[in-house]
């Protein structure tokens, strides 16, 4: 099992040995570590880039003020995705085309809610049709707490996407319930209709929650996804072939 979507806890002596710790006493195999955007972890993935780890895969940030990213570093093994917010998407260049051929994934981030990142989205996926796309966070279906009325519609609409995959991750930052988060599960729900569970993931968000819950909140979004049954995505496939 992966968690395929988590930070490490930079308030620790050793992160990485934080995040392993947790992992085994969760009996999750391999994860992907996500680079914040205020860059506090990304000394560590480039550590883990530097001496790769077969229980790890990275997603770097693409920052076009800075420059962005050579298109080189998507080759890399340990990187197996780019973080992007919606308003960036238009600004990828030629990391579209690499990261279309080299099976990366774009990993986008719905700052302002799940309509803009599908406009941004539909035509980037029409030109580069063997783009894979990661949507984490269950589409964002909340904004300022309250439900957004375009998520159902335009999570319908990225369905048709043959090589998209949603996350279910960040469970308690769109909650406003204490943990089981059973207002959450509809939202799981809808997406299990809409992707089925092969197209879905489970993601902590650590360590954005009750850190003593890691294990609870894996259990809990796979719970959502596959019942009390277990199964592999195509997420963990592509990155760990």
């Amino acid at each position: 099992m992966i968690d395929a979507y988590t930070h490490l806890d930079m308030s620790v002596g050793d992160p990485i040995d934080d995040l392993t710790l947790r992992m085994d006493a969760a009996q999750i195999d391999r994860a992907l570590i996500v680079e914040t955007w205020g860059k506090d972890n990304r000394a560590c993935l480039e550590n883990l880039i530097a001496s790769p780890s077969p229980r790890f895969r990275v997603a770097l940030c693409f920052r076009p003020e800075e420059g962005g990213l050579s298109t080189e570093i998507l080759h890399l093994e340990m990187v197996g995705a780019l973080r992007i917010r919606a308003s960036d998407i238009q600004n990828l260049g030629p990391l579209a085309k690499t990261l279309a051929s080299s099976g990366k994934w774009l990993l986008p981030h719905a700052v302002s809610g799940i309509r803009e990142l599908k406009e941004e989205l539909l035509p980037l996926a029409a030109r580069y049709p063997g783009l894979r796309i990661y949507l984490p966070h269950l589409g964002w279906p909340r904004l300022d707490r309250k439900d957004d009325e375009d998520w159902l519609e335009s999570l319908t609409v990225l369905s048709g996407l043959p090589n998209l995959i949603v996350g279910i991750s960040a469970i308690a930052h769109f909650s406003q319930q204490a943990f089981p988060h059973e207002d959450m599960e509809t939202f799981a729900a809808h997406l299990r209709e809409n992707f089925g569970p092969y197209s879905l993931v489970a993601g902590s968000d650590y360590p954005l929650f009750e850190k003593d819950k890691y294990s609870l909140y894996m259990k809990l979004a796979e719970n959502w996804i596959h019942g009390d049954g277990e199964g592999n995505s195509r997420l963990e496939a592509s990155l760990f072939s």
